[in-house]
C-alpha cells in the first residue's frame, strides 16, 4: 500500500510537470504566487501553474528561453527590444481584446495600452501580449523628516540640506534610478513631459494631443540638463546614480534615502518592509515638475503597462506542431484569464495585493449591499485608490507609444553601450579625464539638441554676408539696366525681361535665407512660393527669349512681341502658383524632423500628406521637362547669327542651370548628410545658378556700357519688336 501511495504521488507529479505552464515573473512579484494560484484555481482546476523568478534583470531575456518559460511578464521597452522572442497571439485574442476595448468603464485605457503593443518597428505589428497591471511613476518620501513633500524641482532644491547632515542614517537626498537604460528612458520621458507646455492634457481620452509631442524638441535637452544639475548640486550623488529600483527600495527602507522616485509596483515592498522599522513615517506623492517650463495644475505621470506574453520555445518548434500548438493555446487561455477584470476582482481581495489593475473601475471602493461586503474596500484602503485615480486623470497612456521613435531607442542604446556604460555600472573613473559626469551628460544632451542652421552660427553669418553682397551686386546691375534701358545694347535684349530675371535672381537669394533658423509653419508655407517664383521669373524668361529667337528665324507664325511673351510668362507662372496654392491648402509643407541615424537628425520642411508629395513631384517633373526643352532650344539656335541674337549666352545660362539642378538633386538624395552640409551645398548651388545668369547674361552688357564710351553708343527710342 505504501508503494502504491508513492507511485500515485510520482504519477501526480509527472502529470503536473507535463501539463503545467511556467510563468516567469520579476522577483518582486514572487509575493503574489499564492494569491495568483488561488485566484486562478477558481476559474480552472485542470491547469497547473509553475512560477520562475529570474534573478538577474539584465539577463531576463536569456532566462525566459533557457528556463523554458511559457508565459513572461514584460514592460513596453523590454517587449519592443525582444519582440521576436514572443509568439504572435493576435488571432487567438481578437475577440477578447474587442470585448475589453468595448467596456464602457475601462475600454478607453485598454485600447490605448493595446495600441502601445502595436507600435513596434514593424508598424501595427501583431499583438503578442495583454496588459495585466499598470505602473505609475510616483515619489516616496520620509514624512518624519519633511513637513510636506516637494512639488517642483525648485522646491526640491530649496529643502534644507541639514536634514541629511543631522541624521546619521540618511545619506542620500533624492534618488531617481537612472542607472539602467530602461529606468533612464522612463525618467527622461517623465521629466520631459513635465518641462514642456506642448499641449494641455486634461484626461486620458485626449489621445491625439498626446501624440503630437516630439522627443527631439528642446525639452529633451532641457530635461537631461536638469538631471545633470541635480548631480552638480549634490541633490543626487554619484552613488544614487548607480542605484537601480530594487536597491533604491532597500536603501529607502533602511533609512539612507530621504526621497525616491520609483514605481507604484514597489508599493508593497516599501510598505511591508518599511513599516517593520518605521511604521507610519513614509508617504507617497506625485512626481516633480519644472514650474519654470511647465505650468500645469498637476504633474503628468508616466504610466507603463505591465504585460503578459507567450514565449517562443528554445527548440524553435513551429506553431503548427501539435505539442507547441497545445502549449500556446494553454498559455493564451491562462493569459486571457489572469488579465481579466473578473480575475482581478478575486486577486485584490488578497491582503498582500498592492498593484494597480488595468481596470480603473476597480479603483473605486465598492458599496456593501445586504450581507455582501464590498470586495475592494479593504484594497482601496491599502493602496489609497483616490491617489491613483487622481494620477490617472493626468497621465500619459501610454507614454511609450507617445514617445516611441526607433531613433530615440537607438540613442538610448548607443548611449549606454558606449562610453557611459562604465560610469553607470562602476562609478566614475577618477583617473580618466574623459569619463566624467559632465562629458557623458553633455554628449547625451547633444543627441537631443534641436538641429537646424541657427541664426548667429558661423555658417549662417557667412551665408548672410554672401547673400547681402549678391543682392547688392544684383541691385546695381538692375540699376544700370533701368538707367540705360534705351541704349541699343540693352534694347536688343528686351530690358523688361532682363529686369524680370533680376527680380527672380534676388528672390532666389532671399530664398536661401529661409533655410536659416528653426523652420516653422510660415517659413515652410512661403518657401515653395519663393522658389517657384524665382525659378519661373528667371528660367522661364530665358526660355521665352530663346523661344522668340527660334520662332523668328524659323519664320513660324507665332506672336513673340514683349506683350505676348509676358502673357506666356504669366500663364506658365500662374499654372505653377495655382499648383502651389493647392499644395499649401490641402497638404502643405510643415516642420518635421528628418532622422538620418541615432545621432544625426535635423529639422526640415516636409509634406504633411500624399497630395503635397504628388504636387511637389509633379512640379519637379514639369520644370525638369522645361529645363530639357530649354536645352533643346539653346542647341537649335546656337548657330543663328544676328545682332539681336543672344543664343550663345542664353544657352550657356541654361546649360549652367541644368548642371546645378542635377548636382542639387543628387546631393539632396544623399540621406546621410548632416543639416549644415546640406545647407551649405544647397545654398551654394542656388547662388551659383543665379550667378551663372548674372555672368553670362548681364556681365557682357555692363562691360560694353563701360568699356565703350556710353555717350558714343547708339541710342534707340523704338521698342524692339
Amino acid at each position: 500500500m505504501k508503494n502504491i501511495g508513492v507511485y500515485l504521488v510520482l504519477i501526480f507529479l509527472l502529470v503536473r510537470e507535463i501539463y503545467s505552464i511556467t510563468l516567469c515573473f520579476p522577483e518582486k512579484y514572487k509575493k503574489y504566487e499564492t494569491a495568483i494560484t488561488a485566484a486562478y484555481s477558481h476559474f480552472d482546476n485542470s491547469q497547473f501553474l509553475k512560477f520562475h523568478y529570474p534573478q538577474n534583470a539584465d539577463s531576463y531575456a536569456t532566462e525566459l528561453t533557457t528556463q523554458n518559460c511559457d508565459i513572461a511578464m514584460t514592460e513596453p521597452l523590454f517587449y519592443d527590444q525582444n519582440y521576436d522572442l514572443f509568439v504572435d497571439i493576435d488571432e487567438n485574442l481578437k475577440t477578447t481584446i474587442e470585448t475589453r476595448i468595448n467596456d464602457e468603464e475601462d475600454g478607453i485605457i485598454y485600447e490605448q495600452l493595446i495600441r502601445d503593443l502595436k507600435n513596434q518597428n514593424q508598424n501595427n505589428a501583431p499583438i503578442k501580449a495583454l496588459p495585466m497591471f499598470m505602473d505609475y511613476g510616483i515619489l516616496y518620501y520620509r514624512s518624519d523628516k519633511l513637513d510636506k513633500p516637494p512639488r517642483t524641482w525648485k522646491d526640491l532644491d530649496s529643502i534644507d540640506p541639514t536634514i541629511i547632515q543631522n541624521d546619521n542614517g540618511l545619506k542620500m537626498f533624492y534618488v531617481g534610478q537612472f542607472s539602467k537604460d530602461h529606468e533612464f528612458y522612463y525618467n527622461l520621458i517623465e521629466n520631459v513631459i513635465n518641462t514642456n507646455e506642448f499641449s494641455s492634457i486634461d484626461n486620458i481620452t485626449n489621445v491625439e494631443t498626446q501624440r503630437k509631442y516630439d522627443v527631439f524638441e528642446s525639452g529633451s535637452r532641457y530635461a537631461i540638463n536638469q538631471f545633470k544639475n541635480l548631480f552638480d548640486y549634490d541633490i543626487i550623488d554619484e552613488n544614487a546614480w548607480n542605484k537601480d529600483s530594487e536597491m533604491a527600495v532597500n536603501n529607502f527602507n533602511n533609512g539612507s534615502i530621504l526621497m525616491m522616485r520609483n514605481w507604484s509596483s514597489y508599493l508593497h515592498n516599501i510598505t511591508t518592509e518599511f513599516n517593520k522599522k518605521f511604521r507610519g513615517t513614509f508617504e507617497k506623492t506625485k512626481i516633480l515638475y519644472s514650474e519654470d517650463k511647465y505650468n500645469g495644475e498637476a504633474p503628468r505621470a508616466v504610466n507603463k503597462g505591465i504585460y503578459l506574453t507567450v514565449v517562443k520555445p528554445k527548440n524553435n518548434l513551429s506553431k503548427d506542431d501539435p505539442t507547441e500548438n497545445n502549449r500556446i493555446n494553454q498559455s493564451v487561455d491562462i493569459i486571457s484569464t489572469i488579465t481579466s477584470k473578473e480575475f482581478m476582482k478575486y486577486l485584490i481581495q488578497n491582503e498582500e495585493f498592492y498593484d494597480l489593475p488595468v481596470y480603473g473601475s476597480l479603483l473605486v471602493p465598492g458599496q456593501a449591499t445586504g450581507n455582501n461586503t464590498a470586495y475592494n474596500t479593504a484594497y482601496c484602503e491599502r493602496i489609497d485608490c483616490q491617489f491613483f485615480r487622481d494620477i490617472r486623470m493626468n497621465h500619459f497612456v501610454p507614454a511609450y507609444d507617445v514617445f516611441y521613435q526607433d531613433e530615440f531607442l537607438k540613442k538610448i542604446e548607443n548611449f549606454y553601450n558606449g562610453k557611459a556604460k562604465n560610469l553607470f555600472m562602476h562609478g566614475r573613473n577618477r583617473n580618466d579625464d574623459e569619463m566624467t559626469l559632465d562629458s557623458v551628460m553633455s554628449y547625451f544632451s547633444d543627441l537631443f539638441e534641436d538641429k537646424y542652421v541657427k541664426i548667429g552660427s558661423a555658417a549662417s553669418i557667412i551665408m548672410i554676408i554672401i547673400i547681402a553682397i549678391e543682392i547688392i551686386i544684383t541691385s546695381a546691375v538692375a540699376f544700370y539696366i533701368i538707367k540705360y534701358r534705351n541704349f541699343i545694347e540693352i534694347r536688343r535684349s528686351s530690358p523688361l525681361f532682363l529686369i524680370i530675371m533680376l527680380i527672380g535672381i534676388i528672390l532666389a537669394f532671399g530664398g536661401v535665407l529661409t533655410y536659416i533658423g528653426k523652420p516653422n509653419n510660415t517659413i515652410c508655407m512661403i518657401r515653395p512660393f519663393i522658389f517657384v517664383l524665382a525659378f519661373g521669373l528667371t528660367f522661364f524668361s530665358l526660355l521665352l527669349k530663346t523661344f522668340r529667337i527660334k520662332v523668328i528665324f524659323d519664320k513660324v507664325n507665332i506672336q513673340v512681341k514683349d506683350s505676348f511673351l509676358i502673357f506666356y510668362l504669366c500663364v506658365l507662372l500662374g499654372i505653377e502658383l495655382i499648383l502651389v496654392v493647392i499644395w499649401t491648402v490641402f497638404a502643405g509643407m510643415k516642420p518635421k524632423i528628418n532622422s538620418v541615424n541615432y545621432d544625426m537628425h535635423y529639422y526640415t520642411c516636409q509634406n504633411s500628406g500624399v497630395v503635397g508629395s504628388f504636387i511637389q513631384m509633379f512640379l519637379i517633373v514639369i520644370n525638369g521637362l522645361a529645363l530639357l526643352y530649354g536645352c533643346y532650344l539653346a542647341y537649335k539656335v546656337k548657330n543663328v547669327y544676328s545682332e539681336y541674337n543672344e543664343s550663345k549666352v542664353i544657352g550657356l545660362s541654361i546649360y549652367g542651370i541644368v548642371i546645378c539642378m542635377i548636382i542639387l538633386m543628387f546631393i539632396v538624395s544623399i540621406n546621410y548628410l548632416d543639416h549644415l552640409t546640406l545647407f551649405i551645398i544647397e545654398s551654394l548651388m542656388i547662388i551659383l545658378s543665379a550667378d551663372i545668369i548674372l555672368v553670362f547674361m548681364f556681365t557682357p552688357k555692363i562691360w560694353k556700357l563701360h568699356i565703350n564710351n556710353i555717350s558714343d553708343m547708339p541710342y534707340e527710342k523704338q521698342m524692339y519688336m
